[in-house]
């Protein structure tokens, strides 16, 4: 079949050279209806903390490593500055370590990823169409669905979040999702796997059958408390990540791994003001990010 026989549907949907996808979804109105849920100002930080060596972390990718480039120990060695002293640090990183959001990048099939776009733009240089500099600041209404609450059915690794789940979970808030909003998925995994319950080999996430629904609501990106949002390991085996393909390659919506979501959803509260900055890493197909719910 050619090409335009497997052109997915939202291909072409913001103009043939588009590289940001739903996220052009944004917009004053979606910032503004985030802007309008925040009733104590009251900040709270959706990110795993960054320590060296520790962390979950999936896949093939190296734990974050701290280095101190000047210390103490350099003064108490002799060093000396001209009336002060300083303390320098550098780290080094996976971009998809610990919780951090996906370029558009990312993935691809059939070698094209989101638009159409040839995958022959992915290089050992890095990404030169749809990275993770295309994406810059998100300022919207979050809207989350704890699906391991009480009573809730990701109570265990195994557990594929269904559509009817989701859509359940959702009605459930009073939220209406309008275009432009983020949702933000508790499976319950993250919790686990700080009880040592859980590990990196197997957690609750989406259903692929929920990707059509995400874009129908007119979402700008899906984030979770897991490695991957999807359940995983796919339990497709040929197929290893059927709703990174279908969200991200072919309906152009982000994904965000690795969301701390226990003190937000410890609050009782399901909408909020997300506010997620990406790093401007040029060339880059994801970028660890630290978000912020504002109550």
């Amino acid at each position: 079949m050619t090409l335009a026989e497997h052109r997915p549907a939202a291909w072409g949907r913001w103009g043939a050279e588009d590289e940001r996808g739903a996220l052009n979804r944004l917009s004053p109105a979606a910032a503004m209806r985030g802007i309008a849920t925040v009733r104590e100002g009251r900040s709270i930080p959706l990110a795993v903390p960054l320590q060296a060596g520790k962390g979950p972390i999936a896949g093939r990718r190296q734990p974050l490593q701290h280095f101190m480039v000047r210390d103490g120990g350099d003064y108490a060695a002799g060093l000396t500055e001209k009336g002060f002293g300083f303390a320098d640090d550098c780290v080094v990183l996976s971009t998809h370590g610990n919780t951090h959001l996906d370029a558009l990048a990312h993935v691809w099939q059939d070698h094209r990823m989101w638009n159409g776009h040839s995958a022959d733009h992915v290089t050992s240089h890095g990404a030169r169409r749809c990275a993770i500099d295309r994406v810059g600041p998100i300022v919207t209404r979050g809207i989350l669905v704890d699906l391991a609450g009480p009573g809730g059915p990701s109570d265990h690794d195994g557990h594929a979040i269904s559509l009817a789940e989701l859509t359940s979970a959702v009605a459930a808030t009073g939220c209406r999702p309008e275009e432009g909003d983020a949702l933000l998925v508790r499976s319950g995994w993250l919790a686990r796997w700080r009880s040592g319950e859980a590990t990196e080999a197997r957690w609750a996430g989406l259903d692929p059958e929920c990707a059509e629904w995400i874009d129908e609501q007119g979402f700008v990106l899906v984030g979770a408390d897991n490695i991957a949002v999807e359940a995983g390991p796919s339990a497709d085996p040929a197929d290893a990540a059927p709703l990174h393909v279908e969200l991200i390659r072919n309906r152009g919506i982000h994904l965000m791994e690795l969301v701390d979501l226990e003190a937000l959803a410890a609050t009782g509260r399901s909408e909020f003001l997300l506010v997620i900055a990406p790093l401007p890493l040029v060339g880059g197909v994801g970028s660890p990010v630290n978000p912020v719910a504002v109550l």
